[in-house]
């Protein structure tokens, strides 16, 4: 125990946990070298860093305390440190040495009983308790991970798919997932869950989601809110890069799918970009990985004061949701793991529900004043242009449709540029 006032540390105990104890004394010195009445103790033991409680004397302002972040990283021999606000506490967080880090094991979670088929242990909070997200919950439908390369945004993601794809029965929720990036989510690509294979190409990506909105309007006509639908987009900065129509997609299914049982995963590695801007605004919960700077800070966050930028990456990020900011660990999957995961003998295919390739095709770039060869083609004309274009058709090929040249070699260039992105 210490003095508010003097700040003399307790014995430090030998052993393991002697480095820890001494950095609380360190913390601790550093606070009262700043007349700054506190008694700073351990809280966690974490895999990759040490929480410390800050009790503070009657009194004092916690700001000030928020403000020494640097200074209590180099008292404690840290790249950097993190001061939060908890329940009413304040916590500082102290990475532990490099070599002394270590994953978290997915067995820490896999025996807890989630409180509803929806519901993911994500990971371990600062103390050590399960931190859940349920996609069941109106107030968090979508969620957008987010983080530069290493922090282990894509391992947060199968986490996810994992616990989801075991939890729940291919008749209680379906998936779709998108992969720009091509490769990321292959360990999923047998799913019993899945409407469609795994889709990587521009053009396949905007079919399925004009089939998502398209199931918007049916459940709203029907009233029908299962089984839930869930669509992932690996990378969405890919997305809007060669596909940016299907921006305007994906904030139409997050405005309106979260009464209609259709949920939102999105991964990015540019949280901060702002040509994501309006796509971020729609997740209103967001699992933050380590980004490049401070500056990056808030547009990744949407919000102040989270030092994302002093996250450790492999695992460890902040949940931000309306009831506030959480840093959590999250588990490491092995072999083991994907090795257990449901297989469908055969894939499923909405191939026959799609809209045609032509279609996609027509619609990308197309001049709102309408114009010479403005003529509406009808979903059979879709269909047979669709065969031309797997025919290797040209421009001049499809002016038997009644379009203009102009409109027939924009529908050829994009249906290429879409096919072989």
């Amino acid at each position: 125990m210490s003095d508010f006032s003097t700040g003399t540390p307790a014995t430090t105990p030998r052993g393991p946990e002697g480095a820890a104890h001494l950095t609380a004394a360190l913390l601790q010195a550093t606070l009262s070298a700043r007349r700054i009445g506190a008694m700073v103790s351990l809280l966690w033991d974490g895999p990759q860093l040490w929480a410390y409680a800050c009790s503070l004397a009657l009194g004092e302002d916690p700001e000030r305390v928020e403000r020494l972040a640097g200074a209590l990283a180099l008292a404690a021999g840290a790249d950097a440190a993190r001061v939060a606000r908890d329940s009413g506490r304040l916590i500082i967080e102290i990475p532990k040495p490099a070599g002394d880090r270590k994953p978290l094991r997915a067995r820490r979670l896999e025996g807890l009983t989630p409180p509803s088929p929806t519901a993911v242990a994500l990971g371990i909070a600062t103390g050590g308790r399960a931190v859940w997200f349920d996609l069941a919950d109106a107030n968090n439908p979508h969620l957008l991970i987010a983080g530069t390369t290493g922090s282990g945004k894509t391992v947060a993601l199968h986490w996810l798919l994992y616990r989801l794809a075991l939890q729940n029965a291919p008749e209680a929720l379906r998936m779709v997932l998108l992969d720009p990036k091509r490769g990321e989510l292959s360990a999923f690509e047998r799913l019993p869950h899945l409407l469609h294979p795994v889709t990587s190409t521009p053009i396949e990506m905007g079919r399925l989601l004009t089939w998502a909105t398209d199931e918007l309007d049916r459940r709203l006509a029907s009233g029908k809110r299962g089984p839930r639908l869930l669509l992932v987009c690996e990378e969405l900065a890919d997305l809007q890069k060669t596909n940016p129509e299907a921006m305007t997609a994906l904030a139409r299914i997050a405005q309106i799918g979260r009464g209609l049982g259709v949920h939102l995963v999105g991964v990015t590695q540019q949280p901060g970009a702002k040509s994501l801007g309006d796509a971020l605004a729609n997740f209103p919960a967001r699992l933050l990985g380590r980004v490049a700077s401070a500056t990056l800070t808030y547009g990744a966050a949407g919000r102040a004061k989270t030092a994302a930028d002093t996250l450790l990456g492999k695992g460890d990020f902040l949940l931000l949701t309306a009831d506030g900011t959480t840093r959590v660990q999250l588990p490491l999957l092995d072999g083991r793991h994907y090795a257990g995961l449901p297989r469908a003998a055969t894939p499923a295919s909405l191939e026959g529900e799609l809209p045609a390739v032509a279609y996609l095709a027509d619609l990308t770039g197309r001049d709102p004043r309408g114009g010479q060869g403005r003529r509406e083609l009808t979903d059979a004309d879709y269909a047979a242009i669709s065969a031309d274009l797997a025919a290797g058709a040209k421009a001049d090929d499809l002016r038997k449709y009644g379009i203009g040249y102009d409109r027939g070699a924009r529908i050829v260039n994009n249906y290429r540029e879409g096919r072989d992105a």
